[in-house]
């Protein structure tokens, strides 16, 4: 994988030893984390029911933190790794990662807008429509060069509008990683994507697990 505004991986790593080794000051990157869905079968997940429906609508998801192209930040001797959204916001991200699961899952998914109020659900752009907020999504990590801490949390609630009968569902998911790794023997442990690696799973986890309670997987 890339680390923008710098060289190759290996050289980043090999130039945060020689920081470190020298009392340097800390050399700041940014690494761009794309998310896409990884994991089991999501119509295995999902009741068949959900592909029944003529469509649904998933509406952008709501980002309530500050900073809102943020996943959060590595450090490994001298180097220090900013995981970012890049171009896209993270709630586009996971708004696209949410429509990507329910299309693989044979879903008929449609954009769609709403705000989670029942209040609203009448104006509705589609029958059935999905809309979530970001509460959490912070990731923290330290690497030495023996071991490799990471932890984070990622909290969101998603919401099912279903016009016809005038009700909504709500879902609260929170997935909070701790992984401890010990390397010594490794020489080409690769500590910025296995964090990366964690930022993914993560997310991903808290989108199965919020979508499956919606619909009451298996």
């Amino acid at each position: 994988m890339r680390i923008q505004k710098t060289g190759t991986c290996a050289l980043l790593l090999a130039a945060a030893l020689l920081l470190a080794a020298g009392g340097c000051s800390t050399s700041l990157v940014q690494r761009r984390v794309t998310l896409r869905y990884e994991g089991p079968k999501p119509s295995t997940l999902v009741d068949p029911s959900v592909q029944a429906f003529r469509e649904i609508a998933v509406a952008p998801f709501v980002d309530l933190r500050r900073r809102k192209s943020s996943y959060g930040t590595y450090v490994w001797g001298n180097l220090s790794v900013d995981y970012i959204s890049g171009e896209e916001t993270v709630a586009k991200g996971m708004t696209r990662l949410v429509r990507g699961f329910l299309e693989k899952a044979g879903a008929r998914v449609v954009s769609g807008s709403w705000d989670g109020r029942l209040a609203s659900l009448p104006r509705a752009s589609a029958e059935h429509v999905i809309y979530g907020e970001i509460e959490r999504l912070d990731f923290s990590g330290q690497g030495r060069f023996f071991e490799a801490q990471r932890k984070g949390i990622v909290r969101i609630i998603v919401k099912w509008g279903n016009r016809g009968a005038r009700k909504v569902i709500s879902r609260t998911v929170e997935v909070t990683p701790d992984r401890r790794d010990f390397h010594l023997f490794a020489a080409d442990y690769d500590h910025v994507s296995q964090m990366e690696a964690v930022i993914r799973r993560s997310i991903n986890n808290a989108v199965r697990e919020s979508i499956g309670a919606l619909f009451q997987t298996k």
